[in-house]
């Protein structure tokens, strides 16, 4: 004959063990027995043991969460049930009219042009720009962008320099005159 394995489930045949039974707690004037002792520390016990989330907790928030909304006043901007478009759909047919600007509508200021003087500046302690400089004096080959915001520097930087009144306009000749004219007695 095969063998069974005992086990320990409680049935209606075997009696219920004593830790099985809840135990009435006694009236605060009688002392308590040793029995009664040990069911409330085990009762305690549980308690103290289970500091978790119950299982299912998720479920069981959802009723607090409701009791929540409907005592506070409903804001009717949220949950708002109609669709949005997510796609800009042209309208045919239907001649819309233009939005009036309003008076209180502040206007974008464009930026305004900097004072060439200011400019020139910024544009003579342009580092990029000297260091691209100081490349073509050393002999270096510059690539086409490179070369052409050079170009586009020195261009502007002579423009600003024509405005302000700046430019060099001296010639050879110029130079060769004035060294001529020099009286060097001047500088005995």
């Amino acid at each position: 004959m095969a063998r069974q394995k005992k086990t320990r489930k409680i049935s209606d045949i075997m009696p219920t063990r004593k830790a099985d039974k809840k135990v009435p707690m006694p009236k605060n004037r009688r002392q308590m027995s040793r029995y009664e002792l040990d069911a409330q520390a085990r009762e305690d016990k549980k308690k103290r043991k289970h500091k978790g989330l119950s299982s299912g907790s998720r479920n069981g928030g959802v009723e607090k969460k409701e009791i929540k909304n409907q005592s506070m006043p409903q804001d009717p901007r949220v949950g708002s049930r109609k669709k949005v478009p997510l796609i800009v759909e042209e309208v045919v047919g239907k001649n819309l009219k233009p939005i009036a600007k309003s008076k209180d509508v502040i206007e974008i200021v464009k930026p305004t042009a900097l004072d060439p003087n200011v400019e020139l500046m910024q544009l003579e302690n342009n580092e990029c720009l000297n260091q691209l400089l100081d490349d073509l004096e050393a002999g270096k080959k510059l690539s086409h962008e490179d070369q052409q915001f050079v170009d586009e520097c020195l261009a502007r930087i002579e423009e600003l320099m024509d405005q302000l009144g700046l430019a060099d306009e001296e010639n050879e000749d110029d130079l060769y005159r004035t060294f001529e004219k020099i009286d060097i007695n001047q500088f005995k």
